[in-house]
């Protein structure tokens, strides 16, 4: 991340995540997420995918696709669907042909509005209704569901610590464990064990706060059930772009009205969410 100030807000729903951020740079990372990213001010700012580096004002990513961003002094949201949603596969229509969707300045407007109206009345985000935004035609969006992995992923879920063998699910499951492994990568597109990381990582950022220091912070990854620092720390980076500490650093830098040209933006939406 750049010298100056950088901050980032997460506002949760269900099993999508929104990331509110300002002032970003990350290194190269991938998620097992969709990633939808639109600037809240009609500026572009910076993509870069190993293919290409570009200029856009939002974009549509293929989960576990490499890529990294650079928002210096530009405020913008992250809109992440986990791969267990019902939404999941309806970013996907987008990203078929190539694993880049750009989108328009006017098209990032609108759903940066609608993100910032959402959450600002407590109104739950419909992706349909951002699928909408961009896809004119209708479509049976609710993709069918494999039902045992969906109980393999309720399981993990429910968890407080996500450490499960992949024998433990598969025999709850009442598959055999080679089965399991398979159906559950050609289904989420994420190996099991990239899974877990990404639940416990998960888990680890839902309860960071001020409070911690480098070394609670440890402790609270161990306790979420990472080995050690080390590994923590590289499923930090290479799924965020961004080490333990900067991510600790910008989650809970206090917010206000000066770190943004457009007070209205992420101010007044910090406001209605936090005080």
């Amino acid at each position: 991340m750049s010298g100056e100030k950088s901050l980032i807000k997460i506002y949760k729903q269900n099993l999508v995540t929104l990331c509110f951020v300002y002032n970003i740079t990350t290194d190269w990372h991938r998620h097992p997420c969709f990633q939808l990213t639109v600037s809240l001010h009609n500026i572009s700012f910076e993509l870069e995918t190993k293919s290409e580096k570009k200029e856009v004002f939002g974009f549509i990513v293929q989960s576990n696709l490499l890529h990294k961003i650079k928002t210096r002094d530009i405020c913008c949201i992250n809109l992440f669907v986990d791969p267990e949603s019902n939404h999941y596969h309806l970013l996907s229509h987008f990203t078929e042909k190539n694993s880049v969707y750009f989108l328009s300045s006017e098209e990032a407007l609108k759903i940066a509005n609608y993100f910032i109206k959402s959450v600002t009345i407590n109104q739950p985000i419909d992706i349909y209704h951002v699928y909408r935004f961009l896809c004119k035609c209708d479509l049976n969006y609710l993709c069918n569901q494999d039902n045992r992995i969906n109980k393999a992923v309720s399981i993990i879920s429910s968890l407080p610590v996500k450490k499960i063998s992949c024998r433990e699910i598969a025999a709850e499951i009442h598959l055999s464990e080679s089965r399991f492994l398979h159906l559950f990568r050609s289904k989420l597109g994420i190996n099991f064990r990239s899974y877990l990381l990404w639940k416990r990582l998960q888990d680890v950022i839902d309860n960071i706060d001020s409070s911690y220091s480098s070394e609670t912070l440890t402790t609270l990854a161990n306790d979420k059930g990472f080995s050690d620092s080390a590994h923590f720390s590289r499923t930090c980076l290479s799924s965020f772009g961004i080490r333990p500490s900067q991510l600790k650093q910008a989650l809970c830098v206090e917010h206000n009205g000066s770190m943004c040209g457009k007070y209205y933006c992420l101010h007044n939406i910090f406001q209605a969410l936090y005080i």
